[in-house]
Parts: C-alpha cells; sequence; structure tokens
C-alpha cells in the first residue's frame, strides 16, 4: 500500500512540474545600446514556435526604457511597455497569442538623462 501511494505520489508531481515549465517556451539574455527619446532596432531575430503563446521582457540594469516587439521585416509592432528605472524590473508581456512561424525583433529606447546608454535584461517567447 505504502509503495502504491509512492508511485502515485511521484506521479502527481511529476505532473505539476510539468504543467509549471511549458517545454515549449523559449529564452534569452539582452544587451543592447540606446539613445534617448529614440527607437533602437535590435536584429536579433526570434521565432514562435507555438501558436497563442506570449512575449515577456525583463530589464535587470540601465536606465528606464520603453521596449516593443516588431516584426524584423518590417510592418506590424506592438505598444510600447515601459520598464522602470529599478532594477531588477518584473517580467512583463509585451505581446500576446502570436501565431506560430513569426519572426520578431525588439526595439528600445531610453527614458535616461544621458544621451546614449546600454541596458541588459531577458526574453522569454513560447510562454502560454
Amino acid at each position: 500500500m505504502k509503495r502504491k501511494m509512492f508511485v502515485v505520489a511521484v506521479g502527481v508531481i511529476g505532473a505539476l512540474v510539468a504543467t509549471a515549465m511549458p517545454a515549449s517556451a523559449s529564452s534569452s539574455g539582452l544587451s543592447g545600446n540606446l539613445r534617448k527619446g529614440e527607437w533602437v532596432n535590435y536584429s536579433t531575430a526570434r521565432t514562435i514556435t507555438v501558436g497563442g503563446t506570449n512575449i515577456y521582457v525583463n530589464k535587470t540594469d540601465g536606465p528606464e526604457i520603453g521596449v516593443k516587439w516588431r516584426r524584423c521585416s518590417g510592418g506590424a509592432e506592438g505598444s510600447e511597455v515601459r520598464l522602470q528605472n529599478a532594477d531588477p524590473t518584473p517580467r512583463v508581456r509585451i505581446g500576446s497569442n502570436f501565431r506560430a512561424s513569426t519572426v520578431f525583433c525588439l526595439s528600445a529606447k531610453s527614458y535616461g538623462s544621458n544621451s546614449t546608454d546600454t541596458w541588459n535584461g531577458n526574453v522569454w517567447w513560447n510562454v502560454n
């Protein structure tokens, strides 16, 4: 009886872990140059592989910034999301419900006091 309870408990724990960490989620670190009040378009392309998923970003250091997703080839882009000067910032959603095979890049601009600056952070995509 104890063995059966143990096997069931392991199965339940495994199911909880599997649902807490989606296998399809992707992430990478970010580092970029900024200009005060001017959008800087970054060229690193990332591909959505799971339809209906979201993009999230956080900032680990740098000034207050605006960040948005954009289609690397031009056209569509998301709305600006502001990341405050406090570091690190919470993870925030910058886009949602993307179709599979969407290729996106990021853009950012500084709201800091310097004319040029840098920032670091993280981006997550294919997140439910």
